[in-house]
C-alpha cells in the first residue's frame, strides 16, 4: 500500500466509519495538530469525530504524496453546518503512521456564488445551500450565549468571534448598533455588575436565515446596573433576540431585553 492509498485509508477509517480502535493504529499517539479548528493532539482530534454529526463524511477529489507528505483536497459533507467543508489538507507520514497535519477548510460556495464560474470541489456545484435547521442555528448561537453567562469568567471576545462573524451588528434599535468588539465590551460590563448573570435559552425559531431566540436572564446585582445602586436584590427578565445567519456564523441581531422590569425587581 502506497502512502496516498494509506492516508485514503486512514481517512475513511476515521471519518467515515469511525473505527477508532483501528484509527488508532493509523495516527500516532504522538500525532501533532496545527489545526485552528481542531484540539491537540490524537485525542483531540478523535474527541471531534466523536461528536461530529453521525452521517458526516469525508469526500476526496485528488491526493498527491512527496516524500512523506501527503497533501489531499477533499468535502466534508453533514458535517452539521449549512455548507460543506471543503478542505486541503497535509499530512506527514512518520515510522507508517499519521503523525502531523495542517489544513485549510472553507465553505463550499453555490453556482451563483462562485466567481470562477467553477465548483470548489469535483464537476459540479451543490444543488443548494441546505436550509438553516433548529439544531444549527443552536449550535451557532450557542458561543454568544455561553458569554453572557458570568462574562467575567470567560473569553468573550473569543466567544463572540466563534459565534460572529468579524463586521457583525448588533441592534438595540432600528438604527443603532454595536460592533462585535463593542459587543464584548458590554458584556463584559453587564458582568462585572451581576457576577452571577445567568442567561438560558428558552426557545428557539429558525425562519430561513432568521433566528428568533427567547432567552431568560437572572441574576444579583452587586455594582451599580443600568444605573441602579444593588439592593441585594435579584431579577429575572426575558430577552428576544432576532438573528440574521450568514455562512455559519451571525451575521446582525435585533435584540430586546426587559431591563426596565428587572431594575424594577431590584428596587422594590
Amino acid at each position: 500500500m502506497d502512502k496516498k492509498e494509506f492516508v485514503l485509508k486512514a481517512f475513511d477509517t476515521l471519518f467515515n466509519k469511525r473505527d477508532y480502535e483501528v484509527a488508532a493504529r493509523l495516527w500516532s499517539p504522538n500525532y501533532i495538530q496545527h489545526s485552528a479548528h481542531i484540539p491537540p493532539g490524537r485525542d483531540g482530534l478523535f474527541n471531534l469525530v466523536k461528536a461530529a454529526p453521525p452521517d458526516m463524511r469525508y469526500e476526496n477529489h485528488v491526493v498527491v504524496a512527496d516524500g512523506d507528505y501527503v497533501l489531499l483536497h477533499g468535502r466534508f459533507i453533514n458535517n452539521g453546518r449549512q455548507r460543506a467543508w471543503v478542505a486541503g489538507d497535509v499530512v506527514r507520514i512518520e515510522n507508517g503512521l499519521l503523525a502531523e497535519h495542517w489544513d485549510t477548510l472553507q465553505d463550499e460556495v453555490t453556482r451563483d456564488e462562485s466567481v470562477s464560474g467553477l465548483p470548489m470541489f469535483g464537476d459540479r456545484f451543490p444543488s443548494a445551500t441546505p436550509a438553516l435547521t433548529v439544531e444549527m442555528a443552536r449550535k451557532i448561537t450557542a458561543p454568544l450565549y455561553e458569554a453572557l453567562n458570568q462574562p467575567q469568567k470567560k473569553d468573550v471576545a473569543g466567544l463572540l468571534a466563534q459565534a460572529c462573524h468579524p463586521d457583525y451588528k448588533s441592534y438595540s434599535t432600528n438604527d443603532e448598533w454595536l460592533s462585535r468588539e463593542q459587543l464584548a465590551e458590554v458584556f463584559k460590563a453587564i458582568g462585572s455588575s451581576v457576577p452571577d448573570l445567568t442567561w438560558s435559552v428558552k426557545d428557539i425559531m429558525v425562519s430561513g436565515d432568521r433566528v428568533i431566540v427567547r432567552g431568560r436572564a437572572t441574576g444579583t446585582p452587586t455594582g451599580e446596573f443600568w444605573g441602579a445602586r444593588p439592593t441585594g436584590k435579584s431579577f429575572d427578565t426575558m430577552a428576544v433576540d432576532v438573528f440574521t445567519v450568514r455562512g455559519d456564523k451571525l451575521a446582525m441581531a435585533y435584540h430586546v431585553e426587559n431591563w426596565v422590569g428587572a431594575l424594577g425587581q431590584i428596587q422594590r
